[in-house]
């Protein structure tokens, strides 16, 4: 039988002492809250992408041209949806 030296990413990380310190700690969170994320992503990502050209002027002061507003609402619709599917299960409800 062969010993394995080198442990998985997933196995370090449960076995880790590190606790908070570890920014990959894995953390249990509450599917009500996930919800909260999961709406507020998408309320910030249809408001981002329905926003004023003050508003995208703001954001592209603010990020100084590293991201685009359009990459960052269809970042934050796409984390919003993978939220809402890992609540829904297979019922199928957007």
């Amino acid at each position: 039988m062969r010993t394995v030296n080198s442990p998985s990413k997933i196995a370090q990380i449960m076995r880790s002492r590190d606790g908070a310190a570890d920014p990959d700690q894995l953390v249990g969170v509450a599917a009500g809250e996930l919800f909260e994320w999961h709406w507020l992503l998408a309320e910030l990502a249809d408001w981002l992408d329905h926003s004023d050209p003050a508003t995208r002027a703001d954001f592209d002061r603010f990020f100084g041209g590293f991201r685009a507003p359009e990459k960052v609402t269809l970042f934050l619709a796409m984390i919003s949806e993978r939220i809402g599917n890992l609540l829904d299960g297979d019922r199928g409800q957007p």
